[in-house]
């Protein structure tokens, strides 16, 4: 009994003490903490809290520097990869917190804050997106194009009575960016750093490749060839024109060019992307050929929702692009490629929404969660009554026997009676143990 009396007391001692030393940004605890980390350098827990503590009093330069040496430390805290991307973000070093963010998608523990960095990283995308066209304008005077070998595509431009048909201009762009990059020589630009560039500098679609000024939009973005055409409708008929622009020497090559029935687009759709690598001296391997010739789907009504759903896309307006990438889905359930970017809108507009705050909320009771805010569990092994081990679990291990982080009520598991059933007060040779956890006030 005296082992229990022993335990609780040595409880309500390291729970008082782990009250004033909860992980906080006040200069009082980063002090504590600078202090714990020059007596012991190599601890990685107290490396993570220091970052985190200096991230929390917005000392951004410090919270960085240290967060990066626990990650280093240890590959596998996802806290310390988690913090380092949010300290990234608001350094707005979009690259270092992508990197950070998907080290914790790799690594973390924690499902909602997984699904919430998920969504948040599509937001930066379209940030990065933005940033990466502004610096590319900002560096037109020195934009030189890229190899061959690298493509972009523009969009359609499209012309006819049935305005309905009118986002097809991106659609069928987005088919030929996903078909030429079936093919293992080519780099093809995604659609979404081409359109950002083009929203950037307010280009025209009517002023694409095909008059010529794709070029410039070409050298910005480091491309080699550019690619673009139009779309005529004719009755019910759609004829298709497509040509390759050498971005270094302003040269048009051949066209490529195809006329079906409005639900034949995508054989008119197989043969262009045919003519564009003839035109560029590419001959397709089989297997290329092959992949080449799939069809992300066979309803035109489909294609029509996957399209209308890129045009919102591209003018910011994710929620109702979702929803159009869902009917898409709806029609034609295989519809791989718009399920993918439905997925994607949403992430957009849910990532928006991500702070510190949510992701602490989402962390609030877990094993990471407890990492982050100062809970520690530790563990109490005793041989006498007078005697006492104790081992902070995974947070301060290199200081035994005192709380690192501030805590509240303790919970003790109740130990058993070491002399119940041998008669003796305290028997030689038994243990016992105490977990007792101790949570943020």
């Amino acid at each position: 009994m005296r082992m229990i009396r022993w335990a609780a007391l040595a409880a309500a001692s390291l729970a008082a003490s782990a009250c004033a030393t909860a992980i906080s940004g006040s200069t009082h605890d980063i002090s504590r903490l600078e202090q714990e980390h020059a007596g012991d350098p190599l601890s990685q827990p107290i490396q993570r809290s220091l970052g985190i503590a200096y991230f929390k009093a917005n000392r951004l330069p410090d919270a960085r520097t240290a967060l990066d040496k626990a990650a280093s430390m240890d590959k596998n805290d996802g806290v310390a990869a988690l913090y380092l991307g949010m300290t990234a973000e608001q350094q707005n070093d979009l690259p270092a917190a992508e990197t950070a963010y998907r080290t914790y998608l790799e690594v973390g523990k924690t499902r909602g804050v997984k699904n919430q960095i998920r969504d948040r990283l599509e937001a930066l995308k379209l940030k990065a997106i933005q940033a990466q066209a502004r610096a590319a304008l900002a560096n037109e005077g020195g934009a030189v194009a890229g190899p061959p070998t690298t493509v972009a595509v523009m969009p359609f431009q499209f012309t006819g009575t049935d305005t309905t048909l009118k986002p097809i201009e991106r659609g069928f762009a987005e088919l030929v960016t996903t078909d030429l990059s079936r093919v293992s020589r080519l780099t093809v630009l995604e659609r979404e750093r081409l359109q950002g560039l083009l929203d950037e500098i307010a280009l025209q679609q009517n002023q694409g490749v095909v008059a010529g000024t794709g070029v410039r939009a070409g050298k910005m973005l480091r491309v080699g060839r550019m690619v673009g055409g139009s779309i005529q409708q004719d009755g019910f008929q759609l004829r298709t024109n497509a040509v390759v622009t050498d971005v270094a020497t302003s040269a048009i090559g051949p066209t490529a060019q195809d006329a079906r029935g409005e639900d034949d687009i995508f054989t008119m759709e197989k043969n262009i992307v045919l003519g564009l690598l003839q035109s560029m001296g590419i001959t397709p391997t089989t297997a290329e050929r092959n992949a080449i010739e799939q069809r992300p789907t066979r309803s035109l009504a489909a294609f029509l929702a996957f399209s209308h759903g890129l045009e919102l896309d591209d003018q910011g307006r994710y929620p109702e692009a979702s929803r159009e990438f869902d009917r898409a889905v709806t029609l034609d359930p295989s519809f791989t490629a718009a399920a993918q970017k439905g997925r994607q809108a949403r992430g957009a507009v849910s990532g928006q929404a991500v702070s510190t705050a949510t992701v602490e909320t989402a962390l609030r009771g877990t094993s990471e969660g407890n990492a982050a805010s100062g809970t520690t569990t530790t563990t109490f092994t005793a041989n006498t009554p007078g005697g006492a081990t104790s081992i902070a679990d995974g947070l301060n291990p290199s200081m035994p026997g005192a709380a690192s982080f501030g805590g509240g009520p303790a919970s003790t598991t109740p130990l058993l009676d070491p002399s119940a059933g041998t008669g003796k007060d305290n028997p030689a040779g038994q243990t016992a143990r105490v977990t007792i956890t101790i949570k943020q006030p």
